[in-house]
């Protein structure tokens, strides 16, 4: 095995080293601003999802859209209860009933992203006005393939790790980490 100073050493180099640092610095920051939050992260994924949808949902909808365990999506859904951040509808036929956001729901999760986008407008502004777009497009991108590639680790139950000269592009035709194209 490989001492780490030796690994980080023969990895610094390359653009996945640069994004270790890169998101290690983001996750420092995303903590700092979470400090300031009044909503958790299940507070937050609720809201965003109820908030954003046409109608108001049912546990199960909400479990299948947030893709989380029923038990999971009981036990949050009644801690925003009780915080008064989601209410439940009487239905109509007497089946599961659907839950929306309350209006002091909607106004604690309107200030917080009211705050993240001013957060996020000033580290913008640490780019040149011209490569703020290309920057975001890109961002959601490499988001969206990195979701998907740890969505499929996961669901495979393993966590590849590629030999370091698969890492450097070596024996590999598309480079570094380089994934198959979607057909």
């Amino acid at each position: 095995m490989v001492p780490i100073t030796g690994l980080v050493e023969s990895v610094r180099d390359m653009p996945e080293w640069g994004l270790v640092v890169a998101t290690a610095r983001l996750e420092r920051g995303q903590r700092a601003a979470q400090s300031l939050n009044e909503l958790n992260a299940a507070d937050n994924r609720l809201l965003w999802l109820l908030l954003g949808a046409d109608e108001p949902r049912t546990m199960r909808q909400i479990a299948e859209d947030l893709r989380l365990e029923q038990s999971t999506v009981n036990r949050q859904v009644n801690a925003a209860l009780a915080r008064g951040l989601v209410e439940r509808l009487d239905s109509a036929g007497g089946g599961a009933k659907a839950l929306r956001a309350t209006p002091a729901g909607r106004a604690m999760f309107e200030s917080e992203l009211e705050r993240k986008m001013s957060l996020l407008a000033t580290a913008l502004d640490a780019l040149p006005a011209e490569a703020r777009e290309d920057f975001v497009r890109h961002l959601e991108v490499f988001a969206s393939a990195y979701v998907d590639a740890a969505e499929h680790q996961a669901q495979d139950g393993t966590a590849r790790v590629a030999p370091r000269g698969e890492l450097r592009g070596e024996g590999s035709p598309r480079g570094a980490g380089a994934t198959p194209p979607r057909r």
